[in-house]
């Protein structure tokens, strides 16, 4: 049998993946990061009408790294 050299039968060197529902999929991870949320949330909370840049950057840090582990990937 041969091969029609006008037909590309190469795999792509990396798959990739199109997640097609990123906010669903994003709620289920953080779903395992509750006392994060918490933490952070109260961080907020408590100085909510003089937000400052970095206020509460340890507390969010905390959940974003917890969010990640869950997802499977950085941003």
């Amino acid at each position: 049998m041969e091969v029609d050299p006008a037909i590309d039968c190469t795999m792509p060197a990396r798959a990739s993946f199109k997640d097609t529902q990123p906010l669903k999929t994003l709620a289920k991870a953080s779903q395992s990061c509750a006392a994060q949320s918490v933490a952070y949330g109260k961080c907020v909370s408590k100085s909510y009408q003089d937000v400052s840049k970095d206020m509460c950057a340890e507390e969010f840090r905390a959940f974003k790294q917890c969010v990640q582990q869950a997802f499977g990937r950085k941003w």
